[in-house]
């Protein structure tokens, strides 16, 4: 920006208002629909307002997106006509759309009059959403909640291992381990689950507590995180904002009560707009899976003439100089307005004081311009735009390892290990009964003509209610008389099976004996059954002992890794290579102990293996070395690396798979370019930099600052110090 720029932007009035344009985005789910309002307000992704709603017929989807658009829209008189789709990974096939769902979008755009921007796999805009928030490749399990099904998604270091589908069941852990067991080719599933969609604060707590150990691959206890609302749609909209704008970011934005006035777009600024946008799209498309253009051209083959190359103006960063000013040319006096040299032309003055004076101030002006020339220091910024290589490759941190074998890509590694110890309390939420169980006494009947006998314990039952015999009994056999049969009888005392008043049991009840048929011997109560009472307490339960321990276990394993890091700080330890070699636990209240709260004291020794990351740096430059283009160098500070652990051996061997970005500048000749520059003005300078290739644009600082139209580089190379970096 010139220095009258930077002026005009600081006054009241005279600014130019921001013509903004205002997007759809339309994600769609297997059993819903998302739309977003949005726009790019300089380099952050702006959503307006978001709405959703179930879907799950195509048939519904017109209807249903025209309502979700008005929704959006509200009361904003905006003229949005430009659409982003999210579509699920079922509706694509090798990254194209299917050509039934293809033929949907046709025909959704039709009917509702829309322009189709461009659509993208709402899988990979949720990788790149999580990439841009947390400034690395995510490792993860996604798992997205809706009514009847769970969308489980397996990514490592930013890449797709794949998505599965699958019927939501009682229980959520079993559906995503049903899930997770079809990756056939993952051998050790990343320990972080991310959870989006419906209800995922109620499940967090659900699935802390599955035994997902002893179940799946994971190489410890995995993390449970639960993303923000309305991630896929969010997700969809910054990876639109990305392909129009590049490097844009997303925060959330709360829209005021006052609107702000739309600039309208003339139908050339308009089309011109969105050309340029489309062209920076399509280049960039293939970074997030996108396909950019309108849906109603996918598919058809047309031959077209090759069109000739566009010229690209250079990209022009503002300056930190001022523009120089066009001074009006001075009127030649004709002839006849010529006036005598002689009225011009001044007299010296003939007092010594004042000839003194004179020269003093030629020699000051001559001190200045020697200092101008001598003193003047300039540093010149230039900002250039790198190459990145992506690389991944299975690199091995060896304890036994002295020194890098880049080669066989083993570096060495030095065994670590460290004792945590922590507590924690929990809110109990089991419940249990507790009371006394009802007693009473018994008449028991023998019908047969031998005597019966029956051991303590024996069942009683009655209306489902169980009672136990207190004692063992004999029953004597059945006898004639003159006046019938006399069934043999004794009496008995008996205790309820459990507790509680529905035990009391009234005098005369009937009780069916467990072994015996009821032909041959019964019983019936002899008094009123007492003493049965209930309540309903507060106990620990086996879930809320695991949740604990997977909380607490979570929290010492960052502490772990946080001691060992501040006694190696030059080295690299990863938290999830951490093994826990020896658990040591002990809970203040065991399973179904009455209790509202319960303690964890937990010790555990950690076992790891650490690396330096210099010796990893060396790993990348063995493998791009051979890949840097012509012009360009490897600047292997500015490389960045990331490790996906596979597994850590007995041995200590730690076994991962690093990404690597390598930064690849572009080679600049520093004295040859100074040479170009030295005693040129701002916008010489400037011109002359940004004719060169790969550079994107430079700062300029003089010092001592001067006004613009003496703004010049020092003429002596040595007083321009150039540096070379990126934006």
């Amino acid at each position: 920006m010139s220095f009258l720029d930077k002026l005009s932007a600081r006054m009241p009035f005279g600014k130019k208002e921001e013509v903004l344009e205002y997007f759809f985005a339309l994600n769609i789910s297997n059993e819903k629909l998302s739309a977003a309002l949005w726009t790019i307000e300089g380099r952050s992704l702006k959503i307006l307002e978001e709405a959703s709603q179930a879907c799950s017929s195509l048939d519904d989807l017109v209807p249903t997106t025209d309502k979700l658009l008005d929704k959006v829209l509200g009361i904003r008189e905006l003229n949005v006509s430009k659409i982003l789709f999210g579509v699920p990974s079922s509706w694509l096939t090798d990254g194209n759309l299917k050509e039934e769902n293809l033929k949907v979008l046709r025909g959704l755009v039709k009917e509702l009059e829309l322009k189709p921007l461009a659509y993208v796999e709402t899988a990979h805009a949720l990788v790149h959403f999580l990439e841009k928030q947390d400034s690395i490749p995510p490792t993860a399990v996604l798992v997205g909640f809706e009514q009847n099904h769970l969308i489980v998604t397996v990514v490592r270091a930013g890449k797709l291992d794949g998505v599965k589908v699958v019927a939501r069941g009682d229980s959520s852990g079993a559906s995503i381990e049903k899930a997770l067991l079809t990756f056939t080719n993952v051998e050790t599933l990343p320990s972080k689950i991310l959870l989006y969609g419906s209800e995922t604060s109620e499940l967090k707590s659900q699935l802390l507590s599955y035994a997902w150990m002893s179940k799946l691959s994971f190489l410890h206890f995995p993390k449970i995180e639960v993303l923000q609302p309305e991630m896929e749609i969010k997700s969809v909209c910054l990876a639109g904002a990305s392909e129009i704008k590049g490097d844009v970011h997303y925060t959330e934005h709360h829209e005021e009560k006052t609107v702000k006035k739309v600039t309208a777009f003339t139908a050339a600024q308009e089309e011109g707009e969105a050309n340029g946008k489309e062209e920076k799209a399509q280049e960039a498309a293939e970074n997030l899976g996108f396909v950019v253009g309108d849906v109603s051209e996918q598919g058809k083959e047309t031959k077209t003439e090759p069109e000739s190359e566009s010229e690209e103006k250079p990209f022009e960063s503002p300056s930190s100089f001022g523009s120089e000013l066009a001074l009006p040319e001075e009127a030649v006096p004709t002839s006849e307005h010529k006036l005598s040299k002689r009225r011009f032309l001044p007299k010296l003055p003939k007092s010594p004081v004042k000839l003194a004076i004179l020269f003093g101030f030629i020699a000051a002006i001559g001190i200045i311009l020697v200092a101008y020339l001598f003193l003047l220091k300039a540093e010149v910024k230039v900002f250039v735009e790198p190459k990145v290589l992506e690389k991944e490759t299975q690199v091995t941190a060896d304890p036994k390892q002295k020194n890098v074998d880049e080669e066989a890509k083993i570096i060495p590694g030095q065994m670590v290990e460290v004792d945590v110890s922590g507590t924690s309390k929990a809110a109990s939420s089991g419940k249990k009964q507790i009371g006394d169980p009802a007693k009473g006494t018994v008449i028991i009947y023998n019908k047969t003509s031998e005597s019966k006998s029956l051991s303590k314990g024996t069942t009683l039952t009655s209306s489902g209610l169980k009672f136990t015999l207190d004692v063992s009994i004999n029953i004597a056999s059945q006898s004639a008389s003159d006046s019938g049969i006399t069934y043999g009888k004794t009496n008995a005392t008996v205790t309820a099976s459990v507790v509680g008043a529905d035990s009391n049991l009234p005098s005369g009840s009937e009780l069916t004996v467990g072994s015996p048929s009821s032909s041959q011997v019964s019983a019936k109560a002899e008094g009123n059954f007492s003493g049965g009472t209930s309540k309903d307490v507060t106990v620990v339960s086996d879930e809320d002992q695991k949740k604990l321990l997977a909380s607490l276990a979570s929290d010492l394993r960052r502490q772990a890794r946080q001691k060992l890091q501040e006694k190696l700080p030059g080295k690299k330890i990863l938290e999830e290579a951490l093994l826990e070699d020896n658990v040591k636990k002990s809970y203040s209240k065991n399973i179904n102990d009455q209790a509202s709260e319960f303690s964890l004291n937990l010790t555990i020794h950690y076992k790891g293996t650490a690396f330096e990351d210099k010796d990893l740096k060396l790993i990348v430059g063995k493998l791009v070395t051979t890949q840097v283009p012509e012009g360009f160098e490897l600047n292997l500070e500015g490389t960045e690396t990331q490790a996906n652990v596979s597994k850590l051996e007995k041995d200590g061997k730690l076994i991962f798979l690093a990404k690597f970005k390598a930064k690849l500048m572009p080679k600049i000749n520093k004295d040859e370019l100074v040479n170009k520059i030295k005693g040129k003005s701002a916008k010489e300078a400037d011109k002359i930099l940004k004719g060169m290739d790969n550079v994107l644009g430079l700062d300029i600082k003089l010092t001592p600052s001067l006004p613009s139209i003496l703004q010049r580089l020092p003429v002596f190379g040595k007083n321009i110090k150039l540096e070379v970096g990126l934006k």
